[in-house]
């Protein structure tokens, strides 16, 4: 089974031109977060997500978002990303926007996995990524090994040397700051690198 990528934090054109030139990306990740060095404004965002070709699913992540902020940008995505959203939030964040959600869980010990049974039924997708969010920290993947979901996301901390590995725990990765020089600052060489060996497993 071919690997599902996400690349998070977009934030460039040229990111994106090389993604699509690449190819073997199915989602990309636009964050509005004012404290990280990937945040965009809902005017960033637009330019962004106007040059993605429809095949390329965009996802808006977001951190305890308001109703009326997810109102504005609805139209620009196909899935929005929340993390630290109550079960009733979460749900309400789907009707107002009438799209798909990928519930984050933010994993620093084991029993933190089980928070994604709150969510069955609301949530479209589930996303295991360290409690450090950004910061390309990694949490015990082993912590997965009795979960009863077939597919989610995998996210923190993966890079072009720990993918293989990550692959074999989850067929759908997510992969931000792994291919950033700088903060905030994709690399373009280790994005097609990266994508380069997504293909070849």
């Amino acid at each position: 089974m071919p690997i599902e990528l996400k690349i998070c934090g977009i934030n460039s054109n040229n990111i994106i031109k090389t993604i699509v030139r690449s190819g073997g990306c199915q989602y990309l990740g636009f964050i509005f977060y004012p404290p990280s060095p990937r945040n965009l404004s809902i005017a960033e965002s637009k330019k962004l997500t106007s040059i993605v070709p429809s095949h390329i699913k965009k996802v808006a992540v977001l951190v305890k978002p308001e109703n009326d902020f997810v109102e504005k940008i609805k139209d620009q995505f196909d899935y929005l990303q929340v993390y630290e959203t109550s079960p009733s939030k979460s749900k309400t964040l789907k009707l107002i926007s009438n799209k798909k959600i990928i519930q984050a869980i933010k994993v620093k010990k084991e029993e933190d996995i089980n928070l994604y049974k709150q969510y069955m039924g609301i949530a479209d997708e589930f996303l295991f990524d360290s409690s450090a969010m950004e910061k390309s920290s990694i949490f015990n993947w082993s912590y997965l090994k009795n979960i009863e979901i077939n597919e989610w996301f995998l996210a923190g901390g993966i890079n072009i040397n720990n993918l293989e590995k990550a692959s074999k725990i989850s067929k759908k990765i997510d992969i931000s700051s792994g291919l950033e020089d700088n903060p905030g600052v994709k690399s373009s060489k280790k994005v097609s690198d990266f994508l380069l060996k997504v293909k070849k497993l």
